[in-house]
Protein backbone atom coordinates (compact mmCIF):
# COMPACT_ATOMS: atom_id res chain seq x y z
CA UNK A 1 0.00 0.00 0.00
CA UNK A 2 2.50 2.59 0.64
CA UNK A 3 4.75 1.90 -2.54
CA UNK A 4 1.20 2.65 -4.16
CA UNK A 5 0.29 5.52 -2.02
CA UNK A 6 3.68 7.25 -2.42
CA UNK A 7 4.21 6.54 -6.38
CA UNK A 8 0.26 8.25 -6.91
CA UNK A 9 1.57 11.48 -4.71
CA UNK A 10 4.90 11.60 -6.42
CA UNK A 11 3.36 12.19 -9.49
CA UNK A 12 4.19 15.34 -9.06
CA UNK A 13 6.10 16.37 -5.58
CA UNK A 14 9.41 15.45 -5.09
CA UNK A 15 11.11 13.06 -3.01
CA UNK A 16 11.82 13.85 0.48
CA UNK A 17 14.29 12.49 3.15
CA UNK A 18 11.23 10.02 4.49
CA UNK A 19 11.17 8.53 1.06
CA UNK A 20 14.29 7.16 1.08
CA UNK A 21 13.07 3.79 1.71
CA UNK A 22 11.51 3.48 -1.41
CA UNK A 23 13.08 0.59 -4.04
CA UNK A 24 15.09 2.24 -6.51
CA UNK A 25 12.38 0.87 -8.98
CA UNK A 26 9.74 2.97 -7.14
CA UNK A 27 12.54 6.15 -7.36
CA UNK A 28 12.07 6.06 -11.42
CA UNK A 29 9.17 5.94 -11.49
CA UNK A 30 8.18 8.56 -9.56
CA UNK A 31 10.72 10.57 -11.63
CA UNK A 32 9.41 9.95 -14.56
CA UNK A 33 6.09 10.76 -14.02
CA UNK A 34 7.47 14.06 -12.48
CA UNK A 35 9.05 14.71 -15.72
CA UNK A 36 6.24 13.55 -17.92
CA UNK A 37 3.78 16.21 -15.97
CA UNK A 38 6.68 19.18 -16.09
CA UNK A 39 6.75 18.52 -19.87
CA UNK A 40 2.89 18.68 -19.83
CA UNK A 41 3.00 21.96 -17.72
CA UNK A 42 5.67 23.57 -20.06
CA UNK A 43 3.76 22.66 -23.34
CA UNK A 44 0.63 23.91 -22.48
CA UNK A 45 2.13 27.49 -21.23
CA UNK A 46 4.59 27.33 -24.30
CA UNK A 47 1.37 26.40 -26.25
CA UNK A 48 -1.22 29.12 -24.81
CA UNK A 49 0.79 31.73 -23.26
CA UNK A 50 1.47 33.70 -26.57
CA UNK A 51 4.45 35.29 -25.21
CA UNK A 52 6.23 38.28 -26.82
CA UNK A 53 10.10 38.23 -26.89
CA UNK A 54 10.31 40.20 -23.46
CA UNK A 55 7.71 38.40 -21.81
CA UNK A 56 9.41 34.56 -22.62
CA UNK A 57 13.00 36.13 -21.60
CA UNK A 58 11.21 37.53 -18.57
CA UNK A 59 8.74 34.20 -17.79
CA UNK A 60 10.82 30.66 -17.66
CA UNK A 61 13.62 32.02 -15.52
CA UNK A 62 10.69 33.12 -12.99
CA UNK A 63 8.52 30.25 -14.27
CA UNK A 64 10.94 27.98 -12.73
CA UNK A 65 11.87 29.31 -9.20
CA UNK A 66 8.39 29.24 -9.14
CA UNK A 67 7.79 25.41 -9.98
CA UNK A 68 10.88 24.32 -7.59
CA UNK A 69 9.26 26.37 -4.62
CA UNK A 70 6.26 25.11 -5.18
CA UNK A 71 8.13 21.57 -5.30
CA UNK A 72 9.54 22.43 -1.91
CA UNK A 73 6.53 22.81 -0.40
CA UNK A 74 5.17 19.79 -1.57
CA UNK A 75 7.38 18.07 0.17
CA UNK A 76 5.58 18.44 3.04
CA UNK A 77 2.67 16.75 1.00
CA UNK A 78 4.81 14.11 0.33
CA UNK A 79 5.35 13.01 4.25
CA UNK A 80 2.09 13.73 5.37
CA UNK A 81 1.14 10.76 2.32
CA UNK A 82 3.83 8.43 3.48
CA UNK A 83 3.29 9.23 7.01
CA UNK A 84 -0.49 8.47 6.24
CA UNK A 85 0.51 5.35 4.27
CA UNK A 86 2.39 4.03 7.31
CA UNK A 87 -0.49 4.46 9.55
CA UNK A 88 -3.26 3.56 7.28
CA UNK A 89 -4.26 0.08 9.24
CA UNK A 90 -3.58 1.02 12.70
CA UNK A 91 -4.83 5.13 12.17
CA UNK A 92 -5.62 6.57 15.49
CA UNK A 93 -7.95 9.87 16.22
CA UNK A 94 -4.67 11.40 17.19
CA UNK A 95 -3.00 10.43 14.50
CA UNK A 96 -5.44 11.39 12.08
CA UNK A 97 -5.37 15.26 13.87
CA UNK A 98 -2.20 15.36 13.20
CA UNK A 99 -2.18 14.83 9.37
CA UNK A 100 -5.05 16.72 8.94
CA UNK A 101 -3.29 20.14 10.70
CA UNK A 102 0.08 18.86 8.39
CA UNK A 103 -2.06 18.85 5.32
CA UNK A 104 -3.70 22.17 6.04
CA UNK A 105 -0.30 23.88 6.86
CA UNK A 106 1.03 22.40 3.21
CA UNK A 107 -2.37 23.73 1.71
CA UNK A 108 -1.28 27.07 3.69
CA UNK A 109 2.57 27.23 2.60
CA UNK A 110 1.19 26.79 -1.18
CA UNK A 111 -1.12 29.57 -1.50
CA UNK A 112 1.49 31.70 -0.15
CA UNK A 113 4.03 30.72 -3.06
CA UNK A 114 1.14 30.95 -5.25
CA UNK A 115 0.53 34.63 -4.07
CA UNK A 116 4.10 35.10 -4.22
CA UNK A 117 4.75 34.23 -7.30
CA UNK A 118 1.76 35.64 -9.17
CA UNK A 119 2.49 38.77 -8.08
CA UNK A 120 5.69 38.88 -9.68
CA UNK A 121 4.32 37.51 -12.75
CA UNK A 122 2.20 40.18 -12.41
CA UNK A 123 5.27 42.40 -12.86
CA UNK A 124 6.18 40.65 -16.47
CA UNK A 125 3.23 39.79 -18.06
CA UNK A 126 -0.26 41.78 -18.55
CA UNK A 127 -3.19 41.03 -16.64
CA UNK A 128 -4.80 38.99 -19.16
CA UNK A 129 -1.62 36.34 -19.58
CA UNK A 130 -1.38 36.22 -16.10
CA UNK A 131 -5.53 35.31 -15.60
CA UNK A 132 -4.52 32.73 -18.30
CA UNK A 133 -1.50 31.60 -16.59
CA UNK A 134 -3.33 31.43 -13.32
CA UNK A 135 -6.39 29.52 -15.54
CA UNK A 136 -3.68 26.55 -16.61
CA UNK A 137 -2.00 26.28 -13.76
CA UNK A 138 -5.20 25.59 -11.75
CA UNK A 139 -6.30 23.33 -14.56
CA UNK A 140 -2.84 21.73 -13.87
CA UNK A 141 -2.65 21.42 -10.43
CA UNK A 142 -6.29 20.00 -10.03
CA UNK A 143 -5.72 17.38 -12.60
CA UNK A 144 -2.74 16.09 -10.88
CA UNK A 145 -4.99 16.26 -7.66
CA UNK A 146 -7.71 14.15 -8.91
CA UNK A 147 -5.47 11.94 -10.07
CA UNK A 148 -3.59 11.63 -6.33
CA UNK A 149 -7.20 11.26 -5.11
CA UNK A 150 -7.67 8.20 -6.97
CA UNK A 151 -5.37 6.38 -5.62
CA UNK A 152 -5.28 7.57 -1.95
CA UNK A 153 -8.07 5.60 0.27
CA UNK A 154 -10.03 7.39 2.64
CA UNK A 155 -9.89 6.72 6.39
CA UNK A 156 -11.38 4.24 7.92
Amino acid sequence: MKYILCLALCLLFPLSATADALSSEARADIELSRALINDKRNTALAFNMSFTEAERIAFWPLYEQYRKAMDNVATRKLDVIIDYADHYDEMTEDKAAELLRRAMIYEEQALKVKQLYFKKFGEVLPPIKLGRLYQIETRMDNAVQMKLSEGIPLME
